[in-house]
């Protein structure tokens, strides 16, 4: 598991519990009831693929997630960063790809270097948005 950033936006920490249930309630609001079954190959509604990381801001209520993108049977296996922003919605955030190949050539990419990546990727997310979220405040970030 990677290092704790200790460069969290304020307000911002990591939460190291089961999968939150916000992910759920918000991807159904947006893509309608039962949605969630069919996504990701049903993590949003099983903690069943590990390793994920949230971040989570109660005051905004809000979230960031890194989990596995990809059905656990595909050749290719990808993390993705979702985001839940203030009190509504549910966002794919789109980086670079943090992929890796289970059966692929020694050397490559592991499925730890994926995740590391995404969590490195999910970090530098929360702080560009807590810049621009700023930005609206009158205050300027620190």
């Amino acid at each position: 598991m990677p290092e704790p950033s200790a460069s969290l936006p304020a307000g911002w920490t990591r939460y190291e519990g089961p999968l939150l249930t916000v992910w759920r309630a918000r991807f159904e609001r947006v893509y309608g009831e039962g949605s969630a079954a069919g996504f990701s190959d049903g993590i949003l509604l099983r903690d069943h693929r590990r390793p994920i990381a949230q971040w989570v801001n109660f005051a905004l209520r809000s979230a960031v997630l890194v989990a596995p993108e990809t059905p656990a049977g595909w050749p290719v296996q990808r993390f993705a960063i979702y985001y839940a922003p203030p009190r509504e919605g549910f966002e794919t955030i789109r980086t670079e790809r943090h992929e890796w190949l289970p059966r692929g050539p020694r050397g490559s990419a592991t499925d730890t270097d994926a995740f590391d990546a995404a969590v490195h990727a999910a970090e530098q997310f929360l702080q560009v948005e807590a810049a621009f979220g700023a930005l609206g405040t009158g205050s300027t970030p620190g």
